[in-house]
């Protein structure tokens, strides 16, 4: 359950006001009022939920309030106990947080990981043989398919008949259905990715709507299996902004004049669904019509840049940069961001980049981050290194393999010298901050955060890829996650002249090294 039906259950099951919570909370009861609804993220002050729960905890008073409060938070009392009902509220109200953060890290690791080159076939004699299995597939202008293994059987006739097509055309692709039935069944699951690879190596592309409205580990499931296709540069992922109630579920799957998988289903019975699979021209073009319609009321889901997309990955760096909100970062090491010019000009000419453009870019960057501490907060996470990869020059430089296509590493001086202009900044601007952490091993990964506008992710090992996301709530779920290594009480109240004495004793210990 949402964070959002969780208070509107409690405030329900108490007679509980937005006035009355707003009261007790110190929150306007027209914010409790959009928090209810679902329209502002979930409440993530520890003191807040506190008073919440011991709000709610309290009026709870009858028979039926505390079997009906018991019963949901699955947990047993045998004695009233209004502290320890207090406890298990504000626990209740917390989990979706937790396990949102828990999925954006396990997202993270993942891509960290992951190969992000789709196996396109290595002879097309070998998609030529699953291909030409479609000239045995039926012929009928529409036949129908029952349940799971009928989605499955469907789906996979669906992607033979589109491979086998000498023609490539754009496919296009919704589902708010369940995703068991394409990845319960491993075997299923590699011969329908293996068909997708076989589809897009024809030159065919894809537009399809992801749903949002999934729960977030399912969401952030779906990306991750995507991102190799979206790699390919042909694959146009978008999403539908507005909330839905999701009792009456679609699925579509478009390849227009050649055939197309339709199904419905109500809440979870896409066990005992109908799927149509389509060849009839007339009806092909009207279900495609009606997904043109939907995808007209649909936004871009997020922008993936590779190393080939320098530029449109600089000018959309440059537009989201330009948006005014409290920031958080976390690289591998040092954000270019807090680079010192005189660094930044050395580090681009030992690598052979004299590109004035470039460099002329970089400075706008400090420029406009620098007049944005005027008015915003910026939080810059950063790892301690230990002093043998310092002393060996072995601080890899942040996302340099997006610029040179590898790897590239602070000479010890250069460190020093970015450290050095942290401590400068944190003396200067009372709206920037830092928060040291332990080196994550393995952590390969950028993550640069806007609250409530937006979120750049990149895996930035070879071969690098970057995210460029604005959907609400995967967001605030990267927003939560970096604001979560901060901590609460970090990011709350910051000691800008504590973490600069840190510092200094960091660049000092390097310095004697």
């Amino acid at each position: 359950m949402e964070f959002f039906k969780k208070l509107d259950f409690l405030m329900n099951l108490t007679n509980t006001g937005n006035s009355a919570l707003g009261h007790k909370v110190k929150l306007d009861p027209s914010y409790i009022s959009r928090l209810r609804r679902g329209k502002r993220n979930a409440i993530k002050d520890e003191a807040i939920i506190s008073k919440m729960a011991d709000y709610f905890a309290r009026h709870c008073v009858s028979d039926y309030q505390h079997k009906a409060l018991l019963d949901t938070l699955n947990i047993n009392m045998a004695l009233f106990d209004t502290d320890e009902l207090s406890m298990s509220i504000a626990k209740w109200l917390s989990n979706e947080q937790n396990e949102e953060i828990q999925a954006v890290g396990g997202f993270l690791d993942d891509l960290n990981k992951l190969n992000l080159t789709p196996k396109m076939p290595k002879k097309m004699s070998e998609a030529a043989k699953h291909i030409n299995e479609s000239s045995q597939l039926q012929q009928d202008e529409i036949s129908i398919y029952y349940g799971i293994e009928g989605k499955r059987q469907a789906a996979e006739h669906f992607l033979l008949k589109v491979a086998a097509q000498d023609k490539p055309q754009t496919l296009l692709l919704y589902s708010d259905e369940s995703t068991d039935w394409m990845t319960a069944d491993p075997e299923f699951a590699a011969r329908w990715a293996g068909l997708m690879v076989t589809v897009l190596s024809k030159g065919n592309k894809i537009k399809i709507i992801h749903t949002v409205s999934r729960d977030l580990d399912e969401m952030l499931n779906a990306i991750h299996q995507w991102l190799p296709l979206y790699m390919t540069s042909l694959v146009e992922p978008y999403y539908y902004p507005k909330k839905r109630d999701g009792v009456f579920k679609q699925t579509m799957f478009i390849s227009p004049g050649v055939s197309a998988v339709i199904s419905s289903s109500v809440g979870q019975s896409i066990h005992q669904a109908a799927n149509l699979l389509v060849k009839n021209h007339k009806a092909i073009r009207a279900y495609a019509d009606e997904f043109y319609q939907y995808l007209n009321q649909c936004k871009p889901l997020m922008r993936v840049f590779t190393t080939k997309d320098k530029e449109p990955y600089l000018e959309t760096l440059r537009e989201f940069e330009k948006e005014k909100s409290n920031s958080i970062i976390k690289t591998e090491s040092l954000s270019l961001l807090t680079m010192p010019e005189n660094v930044s000009s050395r580090i681009l000419s030992r690598i052979g980049i004299h590109n004035s453009n470039l460099i002329e870019y970089q400075k706008q960057r400090i420029k406009n981050f620098e007049k944005k501490l005027q008015t915003n907060i910026f939080y810059e996470i950063i790892p301690i290194f230990d002093m043998e990869s310092i002393q060996a020059n072995k601080i890899k430089v942040s996302f340099s393999d997006m610029m040179s296509e590898e790897s590239v590493y602070y000479m010890k001086e250069e460190y020093i010298e970015h450290l050095e202009r942290l401590v400068y900044l944190l003396y200067i601007y009372d709206n920037f901050h830092v928060k040291f952490i332990e080196e994550m091993p393995e952590s390969n990964y950028f993550v640069y955060t806007k609250e409530e506008l937006g979120a750049i992710v990149a895996k930035t090992v070879t071969p690098p890829v970057i995210l460029a996301i604005n959907e609400t709530n995967l967001t605030a779920a990267f927003w939560d996650f970096t604001r979560d290594i901060i901590g609460e009480k970090d990011y709350k109240n910051p000691n800008n002249r504590e973490e600069a004495i840190k510092l200094e004793k960091y660049i000092q210990r390097i310095k004697l090294g």
